[in-house]
């Protein structure tokens, strides 16, 4: 009897504490989505960067300035390019996990309402019996 309770108390245990494991493991997947990107755009920005003033010392006159400045268009749209890219990738990051969490809420109200119907159905199958 004791193992039967026991038993049936670590079940919907399990069954409360599933979709908070599986929160947790789609937190920290999207956790390292956006460290990845964060150390990808560290890394071309800071390329960006380099590029930069290695094109600063190459100027040594007036058509080296001029080609520097005329360079900085193209990097700037470079740069708006990647923040643009950076963030449709964070945004859909996002969207993602909205999508999945949604889906493992809708399943733990789901078991839950399950174990809430099974819990009175055993408890009045043995009154059941009692009164016959």
């Amino acid at each position: 009897m004791t193992n039967e309770i026991f038993e049936k108390f670590t079940a919907q245990v399990q069954t409360v504490l599933a979709p908070v494991q599986e929160l947790n493991k789609l937190y920290f997947y999207n956790v390292e989505k956006l460290v990845e990107i964060q150390l990808n755009s560290a890394r071309d920005y800071a390329e960006i960067c380099l590029d930069q003033f290695r094109s600063v010392s190459e100027i040594n006159d007036q058509k080296g300035l001029e080609a520097f400045i005329t360079k900085q268009t193209e990097t700037f749209k470079h740069i708006g390019e990647k923040v643009m890219a950076d963030s449709q990738a964070v945004a859909n990051i996002g969207t993602e996990f909205s999508t999945e969490a949604q889906k493992i809420a809708e399943k733990s109200v789901e078991a839950a309402s399950a174990v809430v119907n099974v819990v009175p159905a055993a408890k009045k199958a043995p009154a059941a019996k009692k009164a016959a």
